[in-house]
């Protein structure tokens, strides 16, 4: 159990967060220094959706606000969207509070009961902000070598 990642799709435009019951803050603190890592130098948008369906109580080896605020100004700049799925009422609660107190407009945060949906309010998302992409052609394997 605990924190892993993995992207939606070859398009690299969704990243999936699992938080699945045993885990700790280190844990979130490992994972958010990853994502970071990974992203930091690409200059192309994307967004997360974090699956809380299974992750349990909330660890009490750290200050949950202060840890949500410090981990939403790590974030790289090329995030656009957060999607928190299945979330307990009390994350939604402690969510909006943040969102209240520091708001940022170039970040949209969604709540969805599902992972699908959480897909979709993205996807209509990134297809609002960045047509220019969302409309681009893929490149098949044969013309990306």
């Amino acid at each position: 159990m605990g924190i892993r990642y993995e992207w939606d799709d070859e398009r690299q435009i969704i990243m999936n967060i699992y938080m699945e019951h045993p885990w700790t803050w280190g844990d979130f603190h490992a994972m958010m220094a990853e994502i970071s890592e990974l992203l930091k130098d690409s200059d192309r948008p994307y967004a997360t959706a974090v699956d809380c369906s299974r992750m349990g109580s909330i660890p009490k080896d750290g200050n949950f606000l202060n840890i949500l605020m410090n981990s939403e100004r790590s974030m790289p700049p090329n995030n656009f969207a957060s999607a928190l799925v299945a979330a307990p009422y009390g994350v939604t609660v402690f969510i909006n509070m943040i969102l209240k107190i520091r708001p940022n407009p170039d970040v949209l945060t969604l709540f969805a009961p599902t992972m699908a949906e959480a897909h979709e309010k993205i996807y209509a998302c990134y297809e609002e902000r960045y047509p220019e992409l969302a409309n681009a052609p893929r490149l098949s394997e044969d013309q990306s070598n």
